[in-house]
C-alpha cells in the first residue's frame, strides 16, 4: 500500500486537530444512596490504547445508569444537598445539586447519562485505571437506588 505524504502546512494542521475517545467501566449492579451520608464506590475505568505521543487536552467523567428507583414508602425522594462524584482520591468530576433525581414514592424511572463539566485531565493524564466514588452521597429518605451503573471517561487528545 502506498504511503500518504502531507505538506508541511497539512502536518501542522493535523497536529492541531483534537481527537476523542470514550472509555467505559464494566457494569456495577447497583449503587444505593441512603438517608445517611456514605461514600459508595463506583466502577473504575481503564483508559487504554491512547496513541504513542498523545497529549490529553481535556477529559470529563460520565455517570450512566439503566434505572433509578425510589424504594421509600413514605413519599418522594431525591438527593439531599449538593454532592459530587470524584475521581482518584478527591478530585471533583461530576456535580449533583440538591433535589436532583426526584422520584415519587415507590417509583422507577429509566436511566440516563450524566456528563460532567469539570476538566479532569490533570488527573486522567495517561493510559491507566481510574477509580471513582460518590462523595458524601445522601438521599432525603432511604432507598434511592441506581441500577446497572457504569462510569465513563471522554478524552480529547492531540498527537
Amino acid at each position: 500500500m502506498a504511503r500518504m505524504s502531507f505538506s508541511a502546512s497539512d502536518r501542522a494542521l493535523i497536529r492541531k486537530m483534537l481527537f476523542t475517545m470514550d472509555f467505559w467501566s464494566l457494569s456495577q449492579e447497583e449503587v444505593v444512596v441512603t438517608g445517611a451520608q456514605t461514600n459508595p464506590g463506583l466502577p473504575s475505568v481503564t483508559v487504554g490504547d491512547l496513541p504513542d505521543g498523545a497529549t490529553i487536552v481535556r477529559a470529563i467523567a460520565m455517570f450512566k445508569f439503566r434505572m433509578v428507583e425510589n424504594h421509600t414508602y413514605a413519599g418522594p425522594n431525591s438527593l439531599d444537598g449538593d454532592q459530587v462524584i470524584q475521581v482518584a482520591t478527591s478530585v471533583p468530576a461530576i456535580n449533583f445539586v440538591a433535589g436532583q433525581f426526584t422520584l415519587a414514592e415507590t417509583t422507577r424511572e429509566g436511566g440516563d447519562v450524566v456528563i460532567g463539566l469539570i476538566d479532569i485531565a490533570a488527573t486522567v493524564n495517561a493510559n491507566g485505571a481510574y477509580a471513582f466514588h460518590w462523595d458524601l452521597a445522601k438521599a432525603i429518605q432511604t432507598g434511592l437506588n441506581f441500577n446497572d451503573v457504569q462510569m465513563g471517561i471522554r478524552i480529547w487528545y492531540s498527537v
